[in-house]
């Protein structure tokens, strides 16, 4: 999701603009004060519209130059940035700063370094808005960069094709845990859609479906129900099963905005409601959130007060009232002083995907992993090159056996701004999978509602209890390889129903279901 950002930042910056062309008339100076008001109070859009015809008036005027190269770089339009801020240099020492950025994006390694040791050289900071520990970070990212590009992870990476992409962009991928549903949040034109401030497509979210026996993903459709409304709506976060959806909604002003839940009922999306205030903060963002496989623990971002810097994963318990526990900051083994976010709980409750500006990225936003160990967590693990590139790499999402990855990415090749990929890892080992099943009736084959209770036969340990969905009697639960399982399924009005179960290596790599037919009792 191209998270909203509060635009008071640009407010701090230091260097106020105060300079004039002695080529412009009269009516233009009025032009480039108009236009420089819009840079200050952070309409980058409106700003370049308004500034950009002056160019020609007066091609050596630097201050311009770097207010336009400032101007796209906000956008992220860094081609267009690129020779504006090249010209803005002898205005701004600051723009060296980010034409390294904008060459790093690039994977222009040593390019990025003649520029981030320009702006070193000459960086006084108590004149620039920059500060001296983004520079550090930035060197940091330079060697991470070199390190990981050197060795890249054998994958197989593919675009999910037109029946999802378009020439707009997609993003903040989410899949079920079977990969039987994707669901992505797209900025295209459709009836009824209009343009943002910025001059774009307002948020949607779509879906797409694989059906039994398919490898294709079906034509991406707007998500059925209420979810969609006329401003920006954007998926944050799936459930495993499938059937709860988190969604992030803007307010009325288009700055902030909340996380809202959607459950899928009969088929159709319910109306999203409001989350708690335990989640929702009234002074802050939560752009992005998570839920465990058993619906008890829910992750989710937020920047704010109290964090480490920027924005922080936090995660709340489900009380035994239903209600949402205090909200608990995840600590500084996952968290930076930079921003760390979009986190995803893998089902096994243990394994935490996040993405993080901080760590061992390799260039502004990078993909972790970390492991959960008693109250504590693992130093998170990069996931490497081309999982991770020198640009924002944020909103991943993998399968149950972490085979395959989802992500959006803005590369060449694509069909306009920034696709929906997969990425197939070929030398990852499978660990644990998901199992699909279902209960029904041995002779009329109506779907029945238990209770299923899973144990290890070879330690007795009871591995999990689940409960069927009321939709469609389906739950899901997951396994290890080369283990034996006895699963007991219970429904009142039936024969108590086991069986032992074991799935090879072999059998996990395909999509396995089960179902689960029980007997009537006599009476």
């Amino acid at each position: 999701m191209k998270r909203i950002k509060i635009l008071i930042v640009l407010l701090l910056c230091s260097f106020v603009v105060v300079g004039q062309s002695n080529l412009f008339n009269k009516n233009q100076r009025k032009v480039f004060l108009d236009g420089e008001s819009y840079y200050i109070h952070g309409d980058y859009l409106t700003a370049i519209k308004i500034l950009q015809p002056l160019v020609t008036v007066d091609t050596s005027f630097k201050e311009l130059s770097y207010i336009l190269g400032d101007s796209y770089f906000q956008l992220k339009n860094y081609k267009a940035a690129e020779s504006h801020l090249i010209e803005g240099i002898g205005f701004n020492n600051d723009a060296n700063f980010l034409l390294a950025k904008v060459y790093l994006n690039d994977a222009q390694l040593e390019a990025a370094k003649i520029k981030i040791d320009d702006f070193d050289s000459s960086v006084d900071f108590q004149k620039t808005k920059i500060k001296a520990s983004e520079v550090k970070q930035f060197k940091s990212y330079l060697k991470n960069a070199k390190k990981y590009l050197a060795k890249p992870e054998i994958v197989n990476i593919s675009n999910l094709g037109r029946q999802i992409n378009t020439e707009n962009s997609e993003y903040v991928p989410l899949i079920s845990s079977d990969e039987e549903l994707l669901i992505f949040t797209s900025r295209r034109m459709h009836e009824g859609n209009q343009l943002d401030p910025f001059g774009q497509p307002f948020e949607d979210i779509y879906y797409s479906e694989k059906t039994e026996g398919k490898k294709n993903w079906s034509t991406a459709k707007l998500l059925n129900g209420e979810v969609n409304t006329p401003t920006n709506d954007a998926c944050v976060g799936l459930s495993p099963d499938g059937y709860q959806l988190f969604v992030f909604r803007t307010n009325e002003n288009l700055i902030g905005g909340d996380l809202y839940d959607s459950k899928k009922i009969l088929g159709e999306w319910t109306i999203p409601v409001k989350m708690d205030d335990q989640i929702n903060n009234d002074y802050s963002v939560e752009p992005s959130a998570s839920i465990s496989l058993y619906g008890d623990v829910f992750y989710f971002s937020s920047n704010r007060e109290g964090g480490y810097g920027g924005f922080d994963i936090y995660r709340v318990v489900r009380l035994p009232n239903g209600d949402w526990s205090l909200p608990l900051n995840l600590g500084d083994k996952i968290n930076t002083p930079f921003n760390d976010d979009a986190p995803y709980i893998h089902p096994n409750g243990k394994t935490l995907y996040f993405s993080s500006e901080g760590h061992s990225s390799m260039g502004g936003f990078d993909i972790f992993k970390s492991e959960k160990i008693d109250t504590s967590w693992s130093t998170p693990e990069n996931l490497g090159h081309p999982t991770n590139t020198t640009k924002d790499d944020i909103f991943f999402t993998i399968s149950a056996n972490e085979q395959h990855g989802y992500y959006s990415s803005d590369k060449e090749g694509g069909f306009g701004g920034q696709d929906l990929y997969q990425i197939d890892y070929l030398e990852k080992r499978l660990r644990q999978s998901v199992i699909r099943g279902t209960v029904k009736n041995t002779f009329s084959q109506e779907f029945l509602n238990g209770d299923i209770t899973m144990i290890d036969v070879e330690t007795g340990d009871l591995v999990g209890v689940y409960v069927t969905n009321p939709e469609d009697s389906r739950f899901i639960f997951l396994v290890n390889p080369n283990v034996e399982y006895e699963l007991i399924v219970e429904v009142d009005g039936y024969e108590e129903y086991s069986e032992i179960i074991q799935f090879s290596i072999e059998d996990l790599m395909e999509t396995q279901r089960m179902v689960f037919y029980l007997t009537p009792t006599s009476d």
